[in-house]
């Protein structure tokens, strides 16, 4: 079921009602059978539950041996058998084909054919995988308790407003609120009903609009030229942003309804002024995961060194995590490449710091007021769009070799008037781009006030009720309606 359907909307407001008209210790049950029908809804999902069921059941089993047994080879073998069982259904369902024709086209296994099965993933396969994982290693490391509840559990595990797109929740964030439902409180469902709305209005509105364009071009870059290359690349990495930001938002307002606080998942990333500040601000729940269940484990155990090899120890630390995330993406080179450049502008950057401190001290330009920071930020979005371009390649069917080769092409062999012409051909017409730029800024002064559920019911009457129909004209007017669902949902 996506969220951008009537039949979703229908469904939640089902959910929002009973929710609050149920006996409190049935609240959990209620939700567990909603997460089980909005996964079912849909036939490709309903074929695949058991890998759902699996993974549930398996890891609450192996954390409640866990939690049982004080020998630590015994506890050890209860985690890989979680990991193993994770592991094992994304690699079959995600990877299988990916690395079997990768192997065939490096050893010349197969006959030359790499074996391929016709394989569908399930939505939400990396999602509730990487939550199951977190807390079957939170519980081997004594940082939190098993549950013994299965049917909490498996909500935990299936909780249907972050099942498909996240956050990636933790136990010790989630599961201590199925305990404890909230009351009906108007301020939280209005602040929640309006980050709903917000949600909807960067999908559909900005980050669809965008995607008409970009879509066009990006499916067929060989007959574009440059200017409308870099303007699809450029765009795609405020499109997807304002896709998954804006999925986020619905799946966090939703809980805000029901009486959930999420994880929150973005921070203004493109607000940043370092490559590092803009992972800490970008999908901050698998971000964080990568930290805890990697980065650490990694830090610990590869350390010791010292001197430059020590330097390298760390860089490389950081940099796996990024080709990691790649294929956690999807799998395909081009994703493992976009992982590969974000891992060495990261590393670049750590290891420059201090000296581009120093010249920045020097450079003249950054002595005008606000001036450094708006190039900083510029800097980041353009090394942030040379990678995503892989990204976008690979999500639209075109060629990055194709994007990057054809950038240097058509510069001042037409007119404005004729590339204002070509741009209105691919769905980036005039009024669009000066709606997509009044409603972008809009989206951007008032996200840098904090969250908008709590921002909005600060405001008084004369502003709250004018932004809402404003918002519902905007998604009336220029929605893009009958679109594919968010882009993140197929990761």
């Amino acid at each position: 079921m996506d969220f951008n359907t009537l039949i979703f909307l229908g469904f939640f407001a089902g959910v929002a009602v009973l929710t609050y008209c149920v006996p409190r210790p049935a609240k959990p049950y209620l939700w567990l059978l909603a997460s089980y029908a909005f996964y079912l809804y849909k036939p490709e999902n309903a074929r695949l539950v058991f890998i759902l069921i699996s993974v549930t059941v398996v890891t609450w089993v192996c954390a409640l041996a866990m939690d049982s047994v004080p020998q630590q080879a015994t506890r050890r073998l209860f985690l890989w058998v979680s990991l193993g069982v994770c592991c094992g259904f994304l690699f079959f369902f995600k990877y299988f084909n990916f690395f079997g024709e990768l192997l065939g086209g490096i050893t010349g296994l197969f006959g030359g054919e790499a074996p391929h099965l016709d394989l569908i993933a399930p939505l939400g396969l990396s999602y509730f995988t990487f939550q199951s994982l977190g807390y079957v290693i939170d519980v081997y490391l004594h940082q939190t308790k098993a549950e013994r509840n299965p049917l909490k559990y498996a909500l935990f595990v299936s909780f249907f407003p972050c099942i498909f797109t996240g956050p990636i929740e933790r136990k010790e964030h989630l599961m201590p609120q199925f305990d404890h439902p909230r009351r009906f409180d108007y301020n939280r469902v209005a602040g929640g009903l309006f980050r709903v709305l917000w949600g909807y209005v960067k999908k559909m509105v900005i980050a669809d609009n965008i995607g008409v364009f970009v879509r066009a071009v990006y499916s067929a870059p060989d007959k574009h030229t440059g200017p409308y290359l870099l303007a699809a690349s450029l765009l795609f990495s405020y499109q997807i942003y304002m896709d998954f930001s804006g999925c986020c938002d619905i799946a966090i307002g939703a809980g805000r309804m029901l009486g959930f606080d999420l994880l929150e998942n973005f921070n203004r990333p493109f607000a940043a002024k370092t490559y590092t500040e803009l992972w800490n601000r970008w999908h901050m729940s698998l971000t964080n995961w990568f930290k805890d269940y990697i980065f650490t484990p990694l830090s610990f155990y590869n350390r010791g060194a010292e001197g430059f090899l020590g330097k390298l120890q760390g860089w490389f630390n950081i940099f796996i995590i990024f080709p990691i995330s790649g294929l956690w993406h999807g799998a395909s080179l081009g994703y493992v490449i976009w992982g590969v450049l974000n891992g060495l502008f990261m590393v670049v950057g750590k290891a420059t710091a201090k000296k581009r401190r120093k010249l920045a001290k020097k450079n003249p330009l950054y002595q005008v007021p606000h001036l450094q920071g708006i190039l900083q930020r510029c800097c980041v979005y353009l090394l942030f769009t040379a990678c995503i371009v892989f990204f976008a390649a690979d999500l639209y069917g075109g060629k990055a070799g194709t994007v990057f080769a054809g950038l240097f092409t058509g510069w001042g062999q037409a007119g404005l008037g004729q590339l204002a012409s070509g741009f209105a051909a691919l769905g980036l017409g005039g009024g669009t781009v000066l709606m997509l730029v009044a409603s972008s800024l809009v989206v951007e002064l008032i996200e840098a006030r904090g969250p908008v559920a709590q921002w909005i019911r600060t405001q008084r009457v004369w502003v709250r009720w004018p932004l809402y129909y404003a918002l519902c004209l905007l998604l009336l007017f220029f929605g893009v309606f009958g679109q594919s669902a968010y882009i993140y949902q197929q990761f």
